[in-house]
């Protein structure tokens, strides 16, 4: 065998490794319709009033939370998911199918703690934390992971200005309403 002749096998012997991949890949690759997700996230309660967690924040055990997909177009509700957190202030929802084309925000429905139930409505704060839903974006796991949601507590704590100094914040610096 000539040396060209050998370079040629071994380069038809890559690619058909190679195709065999592409093939095994998308054999793999789960369809739209049989598709789940798994939303992950947590819920405190801002004892600062800051709109961002702290050493302060308490996690906040079976607060209420909702999954809510929606048309982009026609704003309908496509899907709804709720649950509630543990004791550590950690939930995990299932959700099915695969929602590329939609909207999904994780909600706060109810708080546990009578003091700490106000659902911030600013422009500066988060009352959802968007979550995209869909194998089409590059990310290959299926577990999604929201930004952490808050409820307010009705008065700042006294120990916050210990926390606003530790952090450099002087009072102009956080909106306290």
């Amino acid at each position: 065998m000539t040396k060209s002749s050998e370079i040629i096998l071994i380069i038809s012997v890559i690619c058909l490794f190679s195709l065999f991949g592409v093939i095994q890949a998308e054999a793999e690759t789960p369809t739209q319709s049989q598709t789940h997700f798994k939303v992950d996230g947590k819920v405190y309660c801002d004892v600062c009033r800051t709109q961002f967690e702290n050493r302060l924040s308490k996690p906040m055990s079976g607060a209420e939370v909702q999954l809510q997909c929606r048309n982009q177009t026609t704003d309908t509700i496509t899907a709804t998911v709720e649950g509630k957190t543990d004791e550590h202030g950690f939930y995990e929802l299932l959700v099915e199918r695969d929602h590329e084309d939609e909207i999904c925000e994780m909600m706060l429905k109810k708080s546990t703690m009578d003091d700490c139930t106000e659902i911030p409505h600013e422009s500066n704060a988060q009352e959802a934390a968007r979550i995209t839903i869909t194998n089409n974006n590059g990310i290959a796991d299926t577990t999604r992971h929201a930004n952490p949601l808050f409820f307010l507590k009705k008065e700042a704590s006294s120990e916050c200005d210990e926390v606003f100094k530790e952090l450099e914040l002087l009072p102009e610096d956080i909106s306290l309403s």
